[in-house]
């Protein structure tokens, strides 16, 4: 299923950078243990809800699973999906329209995403206490990034230990899990369709040229 982007007049590549950051936002590999959020890192799939603070507004269906992600959206009538691949340092961007797809070198840790700087893998998480979240009672946390010192504030179901919302201190954006389900995903969705034409991008051997898959 591949879920709608809002049409807010941004370059759809552009846009593909902001969903990329995203992921990286939400990355599941080890995280600090001293006041993590209980089952933090787990495999999982959800329907992302992203709203930024320039007013772009979109759903994004995510799927991760140890430390690999992918994310499904549809926007301006195109269908696209992006494969992170941290074990493999790829980024694999998917046209489906066009059957074609983009092969980028991926380094997490030289990220400038002020989204990607906040993320639980380069922070450190504080126990907040009890709090409300989307009329959910949840467990609140303050996480600090270590590349920017940037602050972001996760609530996390206290019942279910689902995550339900991440918010900037900064208000730069807003993110809420919907239909979020704990558990192994299938290992295909992680790769690159069979069939589809691959192209290097910048980072990878060919540079800008291409090659059949």
């Amino acid at each position: 299923m591949v879920l709608p982007v809002k049409d807010t007049g941004m370059n759809p590549f552009r846009l593909v950078f902001v969903i990329v950051a995203g992921c990286c936002l939400l990355r599941p590999e080890p995280l600090p243990a001293q006041e993590a959020p209980p089952g933090w890192g787990k495999p999982f799939s959800a329907d992302m809800v992203m709203t930024t603070a320039k007013g772009l507004n979109f759903t994004q269906k995510m799927y991760s699973d140890s430390g690999k992600m992918r994310t499904e959206v549809s926007m301006n009538g195109r269908q696209m999906v992006t494969i992170v691949r941290p074990d493999l340092q790829k980024l694999y961007q998917v046209s489906v329209d066009q059957k074609m797809v983009m092969e980028t070198a991926y380094d997490p840790n030289k990220s400038k995403s002020p989204m990607a700087a906040v993320s639980g893998t380069h922070g450190k998480f504080e126990l907040i206490g009890p709090d409300t979240a989307e009329g959910v009672a949840c467990t609140k946390y303050k996480v600090t990034s270590d590349l920017s010192n940037k602050v972001s504030f996760l609530w996390v179901d206290a019942a279910s230990k689902a995550p339900v919302k991440m918010a900037a201190e900064d208000g730069s954006f807003t993110m809420l899990w919907k239909n979020y389900k704990a558990g192994p995903q299938d290992a295909a969705l992680f790769e690159p369709p069979a069939g589809y034409q691959v192209i290097s991008g910048p980072g990878m051997p060919g540079g800008a040229g291409g090659g059949g898959q």
